[in-house]
C-alpha cells in the first residue's frame, strides 16, 4: 500500500514537472512572438517615419524650410538669408506660406556693406527686392503666390513693412507681366473682400500699379 502511495506520488510530481514545463515554454514561445512583433512594429513605424519624411523632402528644400521654421536663435541671419534664397531657386509652391512669413526680415548685410559709404537715406533707396530677400524668392514664385500676398495686403496695417514689401512684391510680378491684369486683379480681390478695411487696402495697391502702368508707359 505504502509503495502503490509512493508510487501515484511521483506520477503526480512527474505530472506536475511536465506541465511546469511546457507552460514555461508557451510563455517564453508567447513573450518571443510579443516581441517579435513589437520589433515588426517598431521597424515599421520607422520605415514609415523615413518614408514620409524622404515624401517631404522629395523637392529637396526641407532642410531650408527647417532653417526659417527653427525657433533657434542662435541660427546666423546669413543662413536664414541663404534659405530664402534657395526656396526662391527651388519655386516650389509649398515654400510660400513660409517666404510670406519672412516678407518683412530684412539682410542686414546689405546695410553692413554700405554703411560706410552712404547715408540712411540712399540706403532706403536701395531696392527692396535686395533689402528684403523674400521679395525676391516670391517674384520667383510668380503668380502663384498672388492669393497669399494679397491676404496680406487685406489684412496688415497699410504702413506696416509687411503690407508694404506684398504690395512691392506683387507689383514686381505684374511688371514681368501685364500690369493692366495686375489692376484688374487688385480691383477684382477688393470688390470680393470681406476683411474690415481689406476692400480700401487693395484698392490702394491698385491705385499704386495705375501709377506705376502711367510711368512705364510715359
Amino acid at each position: 500500500m505504502l509503495i502503490r502511495r509512493s508510487y501515484l506520488g511521483k506520477i503526480v510530481l512527474s505530472v506536475i514537472l511536465i506541465s511546469f514545463v511546457v507552460l514555461s515554454s508557451v510563455l517564453f514561445l508567447n513573450l518571443k512572438v510579443s516581441s517579435q512583433n513589437e520589433e515588426t512594429i517598431q521597424s515599421k513605424n520607422m520605415s514609415n517615419k523615413q518614408q514620409k519624411k524622404k515624401d517631404e523632402d522629395k523637392d529637396g528644400i526641407q532642410d531650408f524650410i527647417n532653417t526659417l521654421t527653427d525657433n533657434n536663435k542662435e541660427i546666423p541671419p546669413s543662413k536664414k538669408v541663404d534659405a530664402i534664397k534657395r526656396l526662391g531657386d527651388a519655386n516650389k509652391k509649398r515654400a510660400i506660406p513660409i517666404l510670406i512669413k519672412y516678407l518683412d526680415y530684412e539682410d542686414a548685410s546689405v546695410l553692413d556693406r554700405n554703411v560706410n559709404s552712404i547715408n540712411i537715406t540712399e540706403y532706403n533707396d536701395i531696392s527692396p527686392a535686395r533689402r528684403y530677400p523674400a521679395i525676391a524668392s516670391l517674384v520667383q514664385m510668380g503668380e502663384e503666390s498672388l492669393p497669399a500676398l494679397v491676404e496680406v495686403v487685406e489684412k496688415e496695417p497699410l504702413d506696416s513693412t509687411l503690407n508694404k514689401n506684398a504690395r512691392v512684391t506683387i507689383q514686381y510680378i505684374f511688371l514681368r507681366g501685364n500690369l493692366l491684369n495686375g489692376i484688374l486683379y487688385l480691383e477684382k480681390a477688393s470688390s470680393e473682400s470681406k476683411v474690415p478695411n481689406g476692400s480700401e487696402r487693395l484698392l490702394i495697391a491698385a491705385q499704386e500699379l495705375k501709377k506705376l502702368l502711367k510711368k512705364v508707359q510715359e
